[in-house]
Parts: C-alpha cells; sequence; structure tokens
C-alpha cells in the first residue's frame, strides 16, 4: 500500500500541509479549483494498492475545469510537492 505526503507547496513556499499525507480529494470542488484534505495520521490517508494508483491521483484532472486560463490542463493537486511512500 502506498500513501501521498505533503514537502511543500510546488513553487517552494511552506505548506500548512506539510509533512501531512492525503486524507480525500476532489479535484471539481470549488468549480475546479480542488480541495485536499489532509491529516497528520498515516492511517487515516487514502491508501492505494499501487504507487501508479498515488501518482494518478495526483495527476487527476479537473472535469469541471478541465484546462486552466494558460491552456494546460488543471490538476489541482499538482499545486503540491509530495512524496509517495509505501
Amino acid at each position: 500500500m502506498s500513501v501521498i505526503r505533503c514537502i511543500e507547496y510546488a513553487d517552494g513556499r511552506v505548506s500548512p500541509a506539510e509533512g501531512m499525507y492525503l486524507k480525500s480529494f476532489d479535484p471539481d470542488a470549488y468549480d475546479g479549483m480542488g480541495h485536499a484534505e489532509w491529516t497528520p495520521n498515516r492511517w487515516e490517508a487514502m491508501q492505494f494498492t499501487k504507487p501508479f494508483g498515488a501518482l494518478n491521483t495526483w495527476r487527476q484532472q479537473s472535469t469541471v475545469r478541465p484546462f486552466r486560463s494558460d491552456g494546460k490542463p488543471n490538476r489541482p493537486l499538482t499545486a503540491y510537492s509530495v512524496v509517495i511512500e509505501p
């Protein structure tokens, strides 16, 4: 089983979720801006049977707003640098 742990924001800023584990994620929440819930408890985190499942979740594109204003895919969770841990 694998889990996703937050390192920081992708731009290098410190995130309030730093060191926490992804508990839930909805890429379509807030009109495609996405919503992630984080937990300090690894056992409450979303569990993935394979690392690719975790990677696919991190890269999940919003279906409500699939593209950003710059034309790139809207993948809300990629706003965070993460590590996939076994």
